[in-house]
């Protein structure tokens, strides 16, 4: 039996641009203990311009009146973050014009003509930022190394070394 909240899941196909992440520019990255309730773009630099304390238990902000308390995080040795972003309808990032008869073959994968994908099916995202570090703060704490975000940076060691071929004694 479903239930009304799976009814309304829409389901998808997501395709990634591999051009943007090529493209993407750096950015800074903060993460934050709240949820914002709303999925789009936002001015955040509008409303969170942090004046950044450097104590000698870690970094101090203030954000509406609450003390936040944080570190940096290093994005694990030879992989990358990016900030992904679904594409509108008509609008491509990290477009590129490619020559015809290109014989790289991601650059013709990306422009693979519309008529072989299902407009209402099919999504797009791309790279809209890139970053090698980002800050994570904890309400009136810093963030443990039981935080989730931690957790989500170990596993891809702990990826490789689960599929890694094992020696035969």
């Amino acid at each position: 039996m479903e239930s009304s909240d799976e009814e309304d899941v829409m389901k998808h196909r997501v395709h990634l641009r591999p051009i943007s992440l090529r493209n993407a520019v750096p950015v800074t990255l903060h993460l934050l203990p709240c949820e914002v309730p709303v999925n789009r773009s936002a001015p955040v630099e509008r409303f969170f311009i942090p004046a950044i304390r450097q104590d000698p238990d870690g970094l101090e902000v203030s954000f509406r009146g609450r003390s936040l308390r944080g570190e940096e995080v290093e994005v694990p040795p030879g992989l990358m973050g990016y900030v992904m972003a679904m594409e509108e309808k008509g609008e491509v990032l990290g477009k590129h014009n490619f020559p015809e008869g290109s014989e790289n073959e991601e650059e013709q994968e990306l422009v693979e003509p519309p008529e072989a994908l299902e407009r209402d099916f099919d999504r797009f995202i791309g790279a809209s930022g890139s970053f090698s570090r980002f800050t994570v703060w904890g309400l009136e704490t810093i963030p443990g190394p039981d935080a989730k975000v931690r957790a989500a940076l170990t596993w891809p060691s702990l990826a490789a070394a689960i599929h890694a071929p094992v020696p035969e004694d």
